[in-house]
């Protein structure tokens, strides 16, 4: 996400260059905002797996009664649309109604979906997730991360507990585990940040990262692993600055399922 309106950050145009999301490594989510423009740092927030080379660009999400993605997902919310030339502007689906392309499924029902992140608590107290769409209730590219604006998702792990959350295509997300067990404005701050792009309209690819840009801020042990490939980022190799090299920080996944496992610790 990004620092106020630029809560988060990414890759530099160059790095995207220098970078395509042809290896398995590359990505950062981003808190983008739509204001004047502003071409150096709104350049900077762009997701890598989002920006990688698009198939289909421009293209709105299709709109169909039933998900590729698995079943009960709310219909493709309107408006949503892969910008190639702005990918950090890009309006990506967050369902209709709003949230309904993310849904809390049992453990049995894992295997009727295509993008999953189940989330486990490895900490001696409770932990309460807060997991928001990118876009928020209104449309705004990067409003979701604001609570104040935009309601997110929200569920409670005693230790050991874990809970397994389904997604539909074309959702970019993020998470924390709240600092004061709400979600309250402010209750994302001063936490590492899971970022996640599944199924991207434009281009295919789903992806994920940590981040710890401020206001994310710098406090809190969480790991993301790909089931599929083991391949995983913590806290340790977060997003500090928006200059990062992408490499090691991002991980892109071509076009398929993605199955991640978050671990709080």
């Amino acid at each position: 996400m990004s620092i106020s309106l630029l809560n988060r950050s990414c890759c530099s145009p160059s790095s995207l260059r220098n970078a395509p999301l042809n290896a398995a490594q590359a990505q950062a989510p981003a808190g983008k905002s739509a204001p004047a423009p502003q071409p150096l740092w709104q350049k900077l927030m762009a997701d890598t797996f989002e920006a990688s080379p698009p198939r289909g660009a421009g293209r709105a999400a299709a709109s169909s009664s039933v998900s590729e993605a698995g079943p009960g997902f709310g219909a493709p919310s309107a408006g949503a649309n892969y910008n190639v030339n702005e990918p950090w502007l890009s309006v990506n689906n967050t369902g209709s109604p709003y949230n309904s392309n993310m849904q809390l499924i049992e453990p049995g029902q894992k295997g009727q979906f295509k993008f999953t992140n189940t989330f486990t608590n490895d900490t001696n107290a409770p932990q309460t997730i807060t997991l928001w769409n990118k876009v928020g209730e209104k449309g705004g590219p990067n409003d979701g991360q604001n609570f104040d604006k935009s309601t997110p998702k929200t569920f409670t792990l005693q230790p050991g507990q874990s809970q397994v959350v389904a997604f539909d295509s074309n959702s970019s997300v993020a998470w924390c585990a709240s600092k004061d067990g709400s979600a309250k404005p402010g209750a994302n701050s001063g936490q590492t940040w899971g970022e996640a792009t599944f199924g991207n309209a434009g281009t295919g690819w789903s992806g994920y990262n940590t981040s710890q840009i401020s206001p994310a801020g710098h406090s809190g042990n969480m790991s993301i692993t790909n089931e599929a490939t083991g391949k995983t980022v913590t806290q340790a190799n977060a997003w500090q600055t928006p200059q990062d090299d992408p490499a090691g920080k991002d991980v892109g996944v071509p076009a398929g399922p993605m199955n991640l496992r978050t671990v709080l610790s």
